[in-house]
């Protein structure tokens, strides 16, 4: 019997395809700026009194071994779906590098939690997800949208982000009881981020003179620069550090 994600995703797809087309000569798209920045300003509170508190006590709890060893495993149980859209990208270099990475580290990894390929000198992990594979099919990024939680995203990268849950191949495949446990060390790879990259996230947040303009323009540069390598045309983008 066919599952209840993969049966919305022609639906999703379907939606997808009116991702809305920015004005022409229009390199930043942000119609509804005003609703993102009290989204904005809500993801600034929960880190503010939530995450960065928490994730400075998870730095000093939590010995930096431990933290790679979640974070490795955290990474390897991605790998499944970074296989698939490169597969539906037709990138089969890195659906090869991808698979020898994630049977090596299962066998030789303890399951993933030690990064054994890596240390024989393999490729690195080949990162994608489906916004990617939809940018590589021709649909156009749409708005800029802020997300509560997961913070800025382009409206194509936002649909990308709801299919990669419905077609997540490992949660599809993992027993009930054993999301209990991967639930939780996704979470706790997400803090230990949190903590180990705190100067650069705090600087943005709390020391640039608009929070919201720094971080909008980061994400679109970082975004547009791993879809579109040197073609993308960075000075096209305001500079979040201007007068």
């Amino acid at each position: 019997m066919s599952s209840p994600n993969l049966l919305c995703a022609p639906l999703l797809l379907f939606l997808m395809a009116g991702c809305s087309q920015p004005p022409a000569g229009q390199t930043v798209w942000d119609p509804n700026e005003s609703a993102n920045r009290r989204i904005h300003s809500f993801n600034k509170t929960v880190d503010r009194q939530l995450l960065s508190p928490v994730a400075k006590g998870y730095g000093r709890v939590v010995p930096g071994s431990v933290d790679r060893s979640i974070s490795n495993f955290a990474g390897h149980l991605a790998i499944p779906g970074e296989i698939v859209n490169s597969a539906i990208q037709l990138n089969f270099k890195d659906v090869t590098t991808n698979t020898i990475r994630f049977l090596t580290n299962t066998v030789f990894g303890l399951g993933g939690f030690f990064d054994f390929a890596t240390a024989a000198g393999m490729e690195e992990d080949v990162e994608t997800d489906f916004g990617e594979t939809l940018y590589v099919y021709g649909f156009p990024e749409g708005k800029f949208v802020e997300l509560p939680f997961f913070g800025p995203r382009t409206e194509r990268a936002a649909y990308g982000l709801v299919v990669n849950f419905l077609l997540d191949p490992v949660g599809s495949l993992v027993p009930a009881h054993t999301r209990k446990i991967t639930v939780p060390l996704f979470v706790a790879d997400k803090i230990g981020d949190r903590n180990e990259f705190d100067e650069v996230i705090s600087g943005i947040l709390y020391e640039s003179e608009d929070s919201y303009v720094t971080s909008r323009s980061l994400y679109l540069q970082n975004r547009r620069f791993k879809l579109q390598g040197s073609d993308v045309n960075l000075g096209d983008l305001e500079d979040p550090y201007a007068n």
